[in-house]
Formats: C-alpha cells, structure tokens, sequence
C-alpha cells in the first residue's frame, strides 16, 4: 500500500513538473519578440528573436535591446553605436521616441534602414501602430513626422525605395530652362525635399545656369495645406536680386504639386519681397504664367 501510495505521487509529481514546464515555455513565448536588423550580407532588413527580460517594459526594453544592437552573426545595425535613449511616451497608438544626437547625424539610406528598424521593431507591439521620431527633443528636417510599418514593407526584407524623374528648372542667359534628373528616394524620403537638393547642387546640363549661390543649404521644405515653406540659408542673399531665382524654385515645385503655393524664408526669416516681387502671398501657377 505505502509503495502504491508513493508511486502515486512521484506521478503527480511528475506531471506538476510538466504542466510547469508548459506554463514556462508558454510564458516564454508571451515574452519573446522580434528585433529589426539588416543582414550584413544583402543589406536588407530582417529579423532577430529575443526575449524580453522579465519587469521591463515592451517599449523601453525593444529599445534598449535594439540600441545594443544585434547578438547574431550576419546581422548589423544601422543605429549608430552609442545612440542613446532619451525618452519615449505612447498616447492613441502613436509612440514618440527620442534618441540623442548621434542619431542626428544619419542621412539617405543609412537614416531610411535605422527609422526602419525602429518602426518595425516598435509596430509589432498591439499597442504601437504609428512611430515618431524625434532627436534631442526636436523633430528632424525633410523626414515624415509619423510612420507606420506599412513605409517599410519587409517583402523581400527591404524599405521600399524607387526612382522618380524630377523637372528641375534652373536659369539661361535670358528667361529659364529645365533638365530631367533621376533621382533614388528611399522610404520617408519627400519627392520635393530631394528636388530642391538636387536643384542646389547645380545643373549638370553646362548651358544652364545655378539658381544659387554655391553652398546655399535647403534649411527645410514644409508642406502645409496647399503651401510649400522653403527656407535657405543666408547664401541665397548673396546671389543677384533676380526675380528668375525664386521662379526656378517655384517651378521645380509646381511640377510636383501645380496647386500648390510657394513662400520662401532665409534662416527661418519670411522673405516678403525680392528683385521687385511681392511675397506677402505665396506664388502661385497661373500668377506667374506669362
């Protein structure tokens, strides 16, 4: 009888074991998710699985695990090393996250993979639909405030990226000109933003003429309602005062968005008239159309 009774509960024994065994792994998977990295060997966005240390949040710790970067062989970050978590705050579904200068620093495709990784690796969570990027407090010029993980589609692990033709109109001996430029624009990237970049470096057709004064900067193009804002760097007063500068600029943008009104600004200063024309209203299409 005593053996039967202690055969009994070795079973019982046994099966607590198991079922507490199942309750681990089952709490093990609630716990495990995924980290976005690029694969070192096609330079495409893919995936890491990890477990997320028991008491830390999902939103702080997918970051903090993310920043650290990847623990697997033929995977790297394009976070840069050292980027530091200043803070982040979810409300609606819309989770703001804040990262220290070093990421300021990222540009093109190296800025498009990082925001990738960040927002894939965030809208995984039921509680994150859309992510916003912000830099020492501060949100970062020509870049979409808000993403979701549809701008960085990972079909085959890659951002979407795609080249569009771009009419950039710049000035001849008398009136204006314009030369097509193929332009590459990664996920986040804005068709007007790498227009007027691509219209300050200069024209590459040696018949035209720049619009700018060399090393002008595009300090920021904003799109409010149906109005470009384009701010330029104090370079663009020491060009002459030639009414055709703000036309060739206005023209590269009506081939992106005809509709759309143009002001202009130097160093964040609203520009309210230049070589005669009156700026108090923005410039329009058909107000210029001779």
């Amino acid at each position: 009888m005593r053996k039967r009774i202690l055969a009994c509960l070795l079973v019982l024994a046994l099966l607590c074991a198991a079922c507490g065994q199942s309750d681990c792994r089952r709490g093990e998977e609630k716990s495990r998710y995924d980290l976005c990295f690029l694969s070192t060997e096609s330079g495409e966005l893919t995936w890491e699985s990890t477990l997320l240390p028991e008491g830390w949040g999902e939103v702080d710790g997918l970051l903090t695990l993310l920043l650290a970067g990847p623990q697997t062989l033929g995977l790297s970050s394009p976070i840069p090393r050292g980027t530091v978590l200043r803070g982040w705050r979810l409300e609606d579904g819309l989770v703001t996250v804040d990262l220290s200068e070093l990421y300021g620093g990222l540009s093109e495709v190296d800025l498009s993979q990082a925001d990738g990784c960040i927002v894939m690796t965030l809208c995984q969570l039921e509680s994150v639909d859309r992510v916003c990027i912000t830099v020492e407090g501060r949100t970062r010029p020509f870049r979409d405030k808000v993403y979701s993980s549809a701008d960085f589609l990972l079909t085959s692990g890659a951002p979407p990226a795609g080249e569009v033709e771009l009419t950039l109109w710049f000035l001849r001996e008398e009136g204006l000109d314009w030369e097509m430029r193929t332009v590459r624009l990664a996920a986040g990237d804005r068709a007007e933003v790498a227009a007027l970049q691509a219209l300050l470096e200069g024209p590459q057709n040696g018949e035209l003429l720049p619009v700018c004064p060399e090393g002008t900067p595009l300090l920021s193009v904003e799109r409010s309602g149906d109005c470009f804002t384009v701010d330029l760097g104090v370079q663009w007063l020491e060009g002459e005062e030639d009414a055709r500068r703000l036309r060739a600029i206005a023209e590269t943008l009506w081939a992106i968005g005809p509709e759309m009104g143009v002001t202009f600004r130097v160093e964040g200063l609203r520009l309210t008239s230049f070589a005669g024309l009156n700026l108090t209203e923005p410039l329009r299409m058909e107000e210029t159309e001779e």
